[in-house]
C-alpha cells in the first residue's frame, strides 16, 4: 500500500510545534526513538548542551549523561520506567560540550502514534545550576551553623585547657577535615603542637611521630610560622608536588608531607586582643576535598570561637593556680611569722628565769630586738606590695649616684652573703652614674636581689653586680651560679605569691613577694625587670634597667605635706593620752612614756578619749584609729571642737599605713600620723621635745 504524503493540515501543526519547541530556548527538547538514538534537537537544546543540531542527529542520548552515569547505564533505566509509567523524572549532572558539567531537572516521556505503539520519547531538560548552587550553598549554611553552635556548646562544657585543645581538634574531624592539629606559642617563640586529630588511630600515632621529628620550620614560607608571624589565615585549595618541593627544601619534610598525602589544607591563627597566639591547621588527605573560601570562613569562625574558650581555660587555670599560691603563701606566711616568733618567747622565757643575769638579759633583748626587725620588715614589704598593686606608693625622687645606692644595698644584703662565705664582685663604671629615683626603694630593689642571690646559691658560692650604659638607659645585672630557674618559672617568677621552688629546695623559705615587690618599685622608676636562668643547677641573672637621668627633665620641688612636722617645742615631761583598744599595746606604749618622764593616761575607746582629752588635758594624744565604739577619725574631729581647752597635738597611731589612710587622718584633724610599730626610741623622744 503506498503510503500517502502528509495533508497540509498536519504539515501546518507539525511547523507549529517545531516554532514552539524552538522558541522554549531556556528549555532543551530532544526527542529519540526507542533505542536512544537522538531523532530532533531543538533551538534550546543547542543553546544549553552546546552541540548543534547536525552533530546530535543519530546520536546516542547517553551523551548527555556524566561518564559515572553512563557506566551505569542511567538512560537506559529512565526509558524503562518511562515506557512502564508514561514518563520519568530527574534531578542529575549532565554534561555540555565543552566538558563542563551543570545540574539540571529533566522528564522523558513515552511518544506514541496510537495507543500502546510506542514510537519514541521526548526529554525536556532545564539548565538549574544557579538553583542548585543556592540550594547546596543553603544546605552547607546550615550545616556549619549547626557545626558551629555544636562547636561552641562542646567548648563551653570543658574548662580544662588541656581538654580544650583535644574538644576543638576533635570537633573539625571528620566533618570538616581529615587532619587537624593545634599549635601554641610558648615562652621563648617556640610552636608546640598540643593538640591532634584524626579518624584513623594507626595513622594518627605514625603522623605524631612524623611531627616530632620534623617539628614546623620558622624559615620555610607558606606554614605556620607564616600565620603566626602575618596574623593572616592562609588557604591552599590544592597541594601539588610541586608546590611541597617549592616550599620545604629539606628532604626529610618533603617526605612526611608525601606520606600524609595532603589533598588542600587551611592556617588559621588564634587570637588574643589581635595578638596570635597558636594557629589552627585543618587538612584533607584520603576524603580528597578541596578547600575553598566559604570553607575558610567557616575556619576563621571557629578559631576565634576556639580562641576564646583557650583563653577562658588558660583563665580558669592561672585561677586554680593563683588560689593554689595563695593557700602556699598564707602557709608560708604562717611559717615566716613563726620564725622570730619563737625565739621571741624563747628569750621571754629565759628573761623570766634570769632577770638579774644582766649580760644574759642584754643578749636576750638584742636578739627579741632584731626578731621585731624581722617581724616589721615582713609587715612592711606586704605593705608595699599592696601599695604598689594599688597604685598607692608614693616616690621621693632625686637625683642619685647608682654607684651609691648599689654600695648601700650591698651593706644591707652583707650579712647574708658573707653569712654564706659567698664571694661578691662588683664592677662599676668610671663614668658618672646618675638615676632619679628613691634612694630608699632602690637600694631596696637592689638588696633584695642580692639577699635572694644569696639564699638560692649553695654555701661558697659567687655573686656579681655590674653597671653598663647603655644609650639613655643604666643596666645593673645580677648574677650568681646558684641553683638557677626552671624555664616555665621564668615569666612567672615576678608574679605575687608566686615562689619557685628552687631545685626543690624548700628549706631556704621566703614568702615569694620580694621579687614581685622589685618588678613593680623597678616599673615605678620607669624601668623595667628581666629574670634570665639557662635552667636548673644553671645560675640565675636578673637585668635591672633604669633611665640615665636627664637634669634638663628634673621636677620641681614637690610641694609641703599637710601634715605637721614630727616636733614638739621643747620641755619638761608631757601629758599624754594613749587611746588604744588593745590593751597590752596601750599600756606598753604607756610604760614606754612613763619611763621617759611623762604624766600618762589610759583609755580604751573613742567616746572615753573625748571626755579624758577635756578632762585631762593632754598635750599629746596618740590616738587609735579602729576603736569599738566610734572611729579614731570621729574622735579626733570631736575633740577639734572641744571649747575651752588648748588644743592637743594629735597623732595617728595605727596599723593602717596607706596614703590615703595618711589623708583621712590630717582631713579628720590629726598632725601626725605614725604607722604601728613604732620605734620605741621614736616614742620616748616625746619626753625631750
Amino acid at each position: 500500500m503506498q503510503q500517502q504524503p502528509p495533508s497540509p493540515v498536519d504539515a501546518a501543526g507539525a511547523d507549529l510545534y517545531r516554532r514552539m519547541v524552538d522558541s522554549a530556548l531556556d528549555y532543551a527538547i530532544v526527542s529519540c526513538d526507542e533505542t536512544g538514538l537522538i531523532t530532533s534537537w531543538s533551538a534550546g537544546a543547542e543553546r544549553v548542551f552546546g552541540w548543534s543540531e547536525d552533530e546530535m542527529l543519530g546520536q546516542p542520548l547517553s551523551r548527555l549523561f556524566t561518564p559515572e552515569d553512563i557506566e551505569a547505564r542511567v538512560d537506559e533505566q529512565e526509558r524503562e520506567v518511562a515506557r512502564a509509567r508514561g514518563s520519568a523524572n530527574d534531578e542529575r549532572w549532565h554534561v555540555r560540550k565543552d566538558g563542563a558539567r551543570f545540574w539540571a531537572s529533566g522528564e522523558l516521556m513515552r511518544l506514541a502514534e496510537a495507543a500502546e505503539q510506542p514510537s519514541g520519547f521526548v526529554k525536556v531538560v532545564r539548565d538549574q545550576s544557579r538553583e542548585h548552587r543556592e540550594d547546596v550553598a543553603r544546605q552547607q549554611l546550615a550545616r556549619d551553623m549547626q557545626f558551629l553552635a555544636r562547636a561552641s556548646e562542646e567548648l563551653a562544657d570543658v574548662s580544662d585547657l588541656q581538654a580544650t585543645l583535644d574538644t576543638i581538634a576533635r570537633l573539625a574531624v571528620p566533618s570538616f577535615a581529615d587532619w587537624c592539629t593545634v599549635d601554641l606559642l610558648e615562652p621563648g617563640q617556640t610552636l608546640n603542637r598540643v593538640a591532634m586529630a584524626h579518624p584513623q588511630k594507626e595513622r594518627l600515632e605514625q603522623a605524631q611521630e612524623l611531627i616530632r621529628r620534623f617539628p614546623p620550620d620558622p624559615r620555610s614560607s607558606g606554614g605556620v610560622w607564616d600565620v603566626l608571624r602575618t596574623g593572616r589565615p592562609l588557604l591552599v585549595p590544592e597541594v601539588t608536588p610541586e608546590n611541597i618541593d617549592k616550599s620545604v627544601p629539606d628532604i626529610g619534610r618533603r617526605e612526611a608531607l608525601r606520606w600524609l598525602q595532603l589533598c588542600s589544607y587551611i592556617i588559621v591563627p588564634l587570637s588574643a586582643r589581635e595578638q596570635p597566639f597558636g594557629v589552627l591547621t585543618f587538612a584533607t588527605s584520603e576524603s580528597g576535598r578541596r578547600y575553598n573560601r566559604n570553607d575558610l570562613a567557616l575556619a576563621m569562625d571557629l578559631a576565634r570561637r576556639a580562641a576564646v574558650a583557650v583563653e577562658n581555660a588558660r583563665l580558669m587555670l592561672a585561677l586554680r593556680e593563683s588560689d593554689r599560691a595563695k593557700d602556699v603563701f598564707m602557709a608560708t606566711l604562717a611559717h615566716e611569722l613563726r620564725n622570730p616568733l619563737a625565739p621571741i618567747w624563747n628569750g621571754l622565757s629565759i628573761i623570766k628565769r634570769v632577770p638579774h643575769d644582766r649580760a644574759r638579759v642584754e643578749q636576750v633583748t638584742g636578739m627579741i630586738e632584731r626578731q621585731v626587725g624581722q617581724l616589721s620588715r615582713l609587715v612592711d614589704d606586704l605593705l608595699d606590695v599592696s601599695r604598689i598593686s594599688n597604685g598607692k606608693l608614693e616616690l621621693k625622687k632625686e637625683p642619685i649616684s647608682l654607684v651609691r645606692v648599689l654600695n648601700s644595698a650591698v651593706e644591707i644584703s652583707r650579712p647574708q652573703i658573707e653569712g654564706a662565705h659567698h664571694t661578691l664582685t662588683l664592677t662599676f663604671p668610671d663614668e658618672p652614674a646618675e638615676v632619679l629615683g628613691d634612694a630608699a626603694r632602690l637600694s631596696q630593689i637592689f638588696s633584695n636581689l642580692l639577699i635572694n642571690s644569696a639564699k638560692y646559691t649553695r654555701r661558697g658560692g659567687r655573686i656579681s653586680v655590674a653597671v653598663e650604659t647603655e644609650a639613655d638607659w643604666l643596666v645593673v645585672r645580677v648574677r650568681d651560679n646558684g641553683v638557677g630557674i626552671a624555664p616555665e618559672m621564668l615569666d612567672r617568677v615576678f608574679g605575687l605569691f608566686t615562689q619557685a621552688e628552687q631545685a626543690g629546695e624548700r628549706s631556704q623559705g621566703g614568702l615569694g613577694i620580694g621579687l614581685s615587690l622589685v618588678e613593680g618599685l623597678v616599673r615605678l622608676h620607669g624601668g623595667r625587670v628581666e629574670a634570665r636562668s639557662e635552667g636548673l643547677e644553671k645560675g640565675s641573672e636578673f637585668i635591672v634597667s633604669l633611665p640615665r637621668l636627664n637634669r634638663a627633665e628634673l621636677p620641681d620641688a614637690p610641694a609641703a605635706s599637710g601634715m605637721a612636722p614630727d616636733q614638739l617645742s621643747a620641755g619638761p615631761g608631757r601629758r599624754i593620752l594613749v587611746v588604744d583598744d588593745h590593751i597590752d599595746a596601750a599600756h606598753t606604749v604607756a610604760d614606754l612614756l612613763v619611763m621617759s618622764g611623762n604624766e600618762v593616761e589610759v583609755v580604751h575607746d573613742g567616746i572615753g578619749a573625748v571626755e579624758a582629752t577635756s578632762r585631762f588635758r593632754p598635750d599629746v594624744v596618740l590616738l587609735d584609729i579602729g576603736l569599738p565604739d566610734i572611729s579614731g577619725y570621729e574622735a579626733a574631729r570631736r575633740i577639734r571642737k572641744l571649747e575651752g581647752v588648748r588644743q592637743p597635738m594629735l597623732i595617728a597611731l595605727t596599723g593602717w599605713g596607706q596614703q590615703q589612710d595618711k589623708d583621712l587622718a590630717a582631713q579628720a584633724g590629726f598632725d601626725q600620723h605614725w604607722t604601728k610599730p613604732v620605734d620605741p626610741a621614736r616614742l620616748m623622744a616625746l619626753a625631750s621635745r
